[in-house]
């Protein structure tokens, strides 16, 4: 039975985290392998704008690609994360060059930003890739106030 997901309006970003991350893998699979994948993500995107810490990120001009693979009948799902202003703005078409490219497949993604699975060892062994400014793009993900689960 295809997993189906929960109406995201109703949870708290914590609420969300809990969910995800309390999703056996099987099911994570199978969600991320379905119709409801682009409803995560996109959530999870929009969320992580908000989560933006403006004392974080107050001094950043960056551009950072997110191209997340595996997509239901082949692909990528791209996702462009513009820091300026010490705001943080996300577009589900790149539009502008990055200064880092993070690419990885949604059941990693979704693993990563619900803090249940360890960045480095996924670099190390090549679950997640970064090109570009690699030491730029290791610290993406800590200007983001995000629970764990």
């Amino acid at each position: 039975m295809p997993q189906t997901l929960p109406d995201l309006n109703t949870l708290s970003l914590e609420q969300l985290v809990s969910y995800t991350a309390g999703l056996p893998d099987a099911a994570l699979e199978d969600l991320m392998s379905g119709a409801e994948r682009s409803v995560l993500l996109d959530e999870y995107f929009d969320r992580m704008a908000k989560q933006a810490d403006p004392n974080k990120i107050k001094d950043q001009n960056a551009v950072v690609h997110f191209h997340i693979t595996e997509r239901p009948g082949g692909g990528t799902d791209n996702y462009e994360m513009v820091i300026r202003d010490g705001a943080c703005v996300i577009n589900r078409q790149p539009v502008e060059s990055p200064k880092v490219t993070v690419t990885l497949d949604g059941v990693r993604f979704i693993k990563l930003i619900s803090g249940t699975a360890d960045p480095t060892k996924m670099f190390l062994t090549r679950k997640l890739k970064i090109s570009g400014d690699m030491i730029f793009g290791g610290k993406v993900l800590g200007w983001f106030d995000i629970p764990t689960p």
